[in-house]
């Protein structure tokens, strides 16, 4: 018998493979991010899920919210120590003779964007309401940030993609598609 692992792992925020992790009226589809999930499975990828840093602090029933609100030395310390705790996970993988090829986070996502975050808009008058009120700016998630610095203490250098969600999309109607050409290329 032969064994038939591709030997590449994809790190996908929990959100692409849940939804039902989502602030309410974020989620487009009924469960998993289909199309970004069949394309890893095409590839032959396994695929390694992080908890929500989000549900990790703060549950289920929270409301959507900016990266600034995330930017707390408190909230960087818990998820400096989650991202150690996979970083811990992860690293067996490599000394196993495993690639971490990628991470695939939840792009304009506080924690879990790679290139773009939600910040709230400046000279907003009297109670800022989401999403009303955010733009999406260039920057990485305070999650993200502290994964890729524990990556990198082990010389772990993946592809780092991030998943546009409803908000993004609503945007830029292509980034999807151009989203899953960047993972079909890198893969």
């Amino acid at each position: 018998m032969s064994d038939k692992r591709s030997g590449k792992i994809v790190v996908v925020s929990h959100c692409i493979l849940n939804v039902h992790s989502l602030e309410d009226n974020l989620a487009m589809y009924p469960g998993v991010e289909q199309e970004v999930i069949e394309l890893l499975i095409k590839k032959g990828v396994g695929i390694f899920q992080i908890p929500c840093p989000e549900i990790e602090l703060s549950g289920i029933f929270r409301k959507a919210l900016p990266k600034e609100s995330y930017e707390h030395p408190k909230i960087r310390e818990i998820y400096h120590n989650l991202a150690e705790e996979i970083t811990r996970t992860l690293n067996w993988y490599i000394k196993k003779g495993y690639k971490i090829s990628a991470i695939i986070g939840a792009e304009g996502s506080p924690t879990c964007g790679i290139d773009l975050v939600g910040k709230w808009k400046e000279n907003v008058k009297g109670k800022k309401e989401f999403p009303r009120d955010i733009e999406f700016v260039s920057g990485m998630g305070v999650f993200m940030e502290e994964l890729k610095s524990a990556l990198s203490r082990i010389n772990v250098y993946p592809d780092w993609i991030g998943i546009p969600g409803k908000s993004i999309r609503s945007l830029k109607s292509k980034a999807l598609e151009e989203t899953l050409d960047k993972i079909n290329s890198i893969l």
